[in-house]
């Protein structure tokens, strides 16, 4: 009865995680995943540190005990999600408003609950010996990869708003179980927990209330709007709107004179992704000419045009109005392609018919490493936004095509007078632009000693940009060509100067000497700047990271109670969920100690560092992992599922045969010293030969991918049930102390993966993840000796 159970209260737990991450996403914005990993390992905590309070109540029947947790916790999956909901909670207030902090804890504790009530019931039989550490650990564990690789169909089968019925059903599934323990006989008030926990099925879902600054609640505003088609599916949830109301081209010049038709306006997770004009598959309209990326089609006659994400049919439709050859578009989301092109064909007439139309459904850095064309022109637009995301909740976000070795690579696949377009929305001061430049000037400069600022050509919009680059300098003829086109559309050019703009504020005086400084000043560099404007790499891949924390003093004497806005919300957050969660340690590391004294024999400080270690280490390997996952299988929730569900399966192999291998000789000399060389062998490998993986197809990426994380992972599944093992024999009441304490510190790793991976790489982390398990087995022989040991 116990390993089934735990088996479902796992894969319950795990699938809940991954669709909190994406019904989060919807509501708020998409890097919720410390927060939603922090609120899962919160609950198991804190289920460890209750039942080391309550434990000699629970002793007396602790059958009874885990079958009322398993029967509480299928319906919290569902109610805690709808009582969140309740919660009045604006994350963009926390820096202005001392008591949204009350509403953000009431938020975090509540979608904790699932998660504690599952932690409770999986930790009871570890606490109370009914369930051999080894085996159950491995339900658990086996359990959750169940739950990982569930999810991935799940998300084409469920639309977003019904997607928590599934922990749901699991949960419901697992109840069934334990209506009959322990005397063997029903019991009433069990069969109508049970039956409410069923009826919650046949409910409505919880309609998702987003914050009020989702460009898509903003959109449902307007009047007579209404959706067009909708889509979901593991790279999002995808709508199409329309209203009277909605005619969108920010940016567009200011001497376009035309009239902009009506349009369908799109959203990925509530966020705009672009428009479709009505019928502008028949005549692309006239306004797509008056923007700056326009500029890249004046200095190409007919390209073949290479562009990185659908935006709606804008791209496209502008390809076709400026005589483009062909147009191969990379958008990795399935779900939107079939949106744009089936669901909206009647409103936008299909694409133009003249021209030659490729959509690629890949990642674009696995496109570029596969594909051997060449391309007249390569477009990547919006690198930076004009709503709210810009206030920098993308800071956290991977973005591997604007890397130096993204950028490298797109480079490789021009053709010899090919260009590449950079295009966005300009910020004062001046960042994306800037370090965009940076990065072009690295890669340019690397093999070739023509300066880079002969070959690089900069024009302003109306609060936009466009960077073109190539790899030969650009002509006299060709400049000619720009500043005709600016003259048409009153647009500037920034790069190369050539004066003092006729009407240059501060604001375009700040631009041209950052661009300026970047171009034409030394190499690098830039340390004594606000931000940081270094070009992103691979091993630490957040292109939209420019905050220096040793910054925010400055911030604030300059620009007094102004300085909020040049905080990055990503990055506030995220360190917010890694404060709160190193709090809540450490009181419930001291509480247990101040309360209920620890058996003499459990270890004391050693016991409370090894599990600490454990739960700290095992957070920062997998979640590295997964971020590397994301470049090389092509987005994030494949990257999650195959990692998250890689690292519960093996480990929980590690875990079924851990009782052979728990004597302190193997785990001193060959079990902690293995899990840290084969971590960061194992990450290395994928690190240092993604280019060469990147061509492969998906399923032989994949298979490398997990034989990269499996001989650790297996390994990282022995050394928590093993410390279990040696508390059961010399401290058993101490057990529900350690499951805390582990869950506790997971929370604090999974914050302190992402704040690595930002400030000292990919591989550093990996390593300190290595060191922190060698400390582990430093301390394993002193973690409840027996007496005479």
């Amino acid at each position: 009865m116990v390993l089934p159970v735990v088996f479902l209260l796992s894969a319950a737990a795990l699938a809940d995680e991954i669709f909190l991450i994406r019904l989060l996403s919807f509501r708020f914005w998409p890097h919720f995943v410390p927060l939603i990993v922090s609120q899962a390992m919160l609950g198991f905590g804190g289920a460890g540190l209750a039942m080391h309070l309550l434990r000699r109540r629970i002793e007396k029947a602790p059958v009874t005990f885990f079958a009322w947790l398993v029967l509480l916790a299928a319906p919290s999956f569902d109610l805690a999600f709808r009582a969140s909901q309740a919660v009045t909670f604006d994350p963009f207030l926390l820096l202005w408003e001392p008591s949204a902090w009350i509403g953000f804890g009431g938020f975090f504790l509540l979608l904790a609950v699932p998660f504690f009530l599952a932690g409770g019931a999986i930790a009871v039989p570890f606490a109370f010996r009914f369930g051999e550490p080894g085996p159950v650990y491995a339900a658990a564990f086996a359990g959750s990869a169940a739950g990982a690789v569930l999810a991935l169909p799940v998300f084409f089968l469920v639309g977003t708003e019904s997607l928590l019925r599934v922990p749901l059903a699991l949960a419901i599934a697992a109840a069934l179980f334990v209506l009959g323990v322990p005397a063997g006989r029903l019991y009433r008030g069990r069969m109508a927990v049970c039956g409410a926990s069923m009826l919650l099925l046949f409910l409505s879902p919880a309609e998702l209330r987003l914050s009020p600054y989702k460009d898509l609640a903003v959109a449902r505003r307007l009047p007579g709007a209404k959706t067009l088609a909708s889509r979901s599916g593991p790279s999002g949830d995808y709508r199409a709107l329309f209203a009277g109301g909605i005619h969108s081209a920010p940016g567009l010049s200011f001497r376009f004179a035309g009239d902009i038709p009506p349009q369908a306006a799109l959203f990925f997770d509530g966020e705009a992704r672009g428009v479709v004009p009505e019928n502008g598959g028949k005549s692309p309209p006239a306004y797509l000419d008056g923007f700056p990326f326009v500029a890249a089609y004046r200095m190409v006659d007919r390209p073949a045009v290479l562009q990185f994400g659908l935006r709606g049919t804008e791209g496209i439709l502008t390809a076709a109005r400026n005589g483009a050859a062909s147009v191969t578009v990379v958008e990795p989301a399935a779900e939107f392609v079939a949106l744009v092109r089936s669901d909206l064909s009647g409103f936008s007439a299909g694409l133009p018919a003249a021209m030659p139309t490729e959509i690629r459904t890949e990642g674009p850095r696995n496109f570029l490493a596969r594909e051997g064309s060449r391309f007249d022109l390569i477009e990547v637009s919006e690198i930076s936004s004009a709503t709210y995301s810009s206030l920098g909740i993308h800071a956290t976000g991977e973005t591997y095509l604007l890397t130096r070795e993204g950028i490298r690579s797109a480079l490789s696949r021009l053709t010899e007078k090919g260009v590449i377009a950079f295009s966005g929305w300009l910020k004062t001061p001046p960042r994306e632009s800037v370090k965009i430049l940076a990065t072009l000037r690295l890669e340019l400069e690397k093999d070739d000693p023509v300066p880079a600022s002969q070959r690089i050509i900069m024009v302003r919009g109306w609060g936009s940009f466009a960077i073109l680059a190539r790899r030969l300098p650009f002509t006299g003829e060709e400049r000619v060509r720009v500043e005709r086109f600016c003259g048409q559309t009153g647009f500037s050019i920034v790069w190369p100067p050539d004066g003092p703009a006729a009407e240059e504020g501060a604001g375009e005086k700040g631009l041209r000497t950052a661009v300026r400084r970047v171009l034409a000043g030394p190499s690098g560099g830039r340390e004594g700047e606000l931000f940081d404007l270094s070009p992103a790499t691979d091993d630490s891949p957040y292109f939209h990271r420019f905050l220096r924390l040793r910054s925010l003093p400055e911030f604030r004497r300059l620009l007094g109670s102004q300085w909020v806005p040049f905080v990055e919300w990503g990055v506030v957050f995220l360190l917010a969920s890694l404060a709160v969660s190193l709090v809540l340690a450490s009181v419930c590391l001291l509480v247990p100690l101040a309360v209920a004294r620890l058996p003499g024999k459990a270890g004391g400080i050693y016991l409370a560092a090894y599990f600490s270690a454990l739960g700290m280490a095992y957070m920062l390997i997998e979640l590295t992992f997964l971020k590397i996952g994301i470049l090389l299988l092509g987005d994030a929730i494949r990257a999650a599922t195959v990692a998250i569900g890689g690292f519960a399966f093996f480990s929980g192999l590690g875990s079924a045969v851990s009782g052979r291998w728990e004597s302190e000789a193997t785990m001193k000399g060959r079990v902690f010293p293995g899990i840290a060389f084969l971590a960061l062998a194992g990450f290395l490998f994928l690190s240092l030969s993604a280019r060469f993986l990147l061509p492969m197809g998906e399923t032989t990426r994949i298979a490398v991918f997990i034989a990269s994380l499996g001989p650790a992972a297996f390994f990282m599944g022995m050394p928590f049930p093993s410390g279990l093992s040696r508390l059961a024999g010399a401290a058993a009441p101490a057990i529900p102390y350690a499951w805390g304490i582990n869950g506790f510190f997971s929370v604090a790793g999974a914050s302190l993966a992402s704040v690595g991976a930002m400030w000292i790489g990919f591989r550093g982390t990996v390593a300190i993840g290595g060191i922190l398990y060698l400390a582990a087995g430093g301390l394993f022989p002193r973690v409840g000796k027996t007496p005479g040991s």
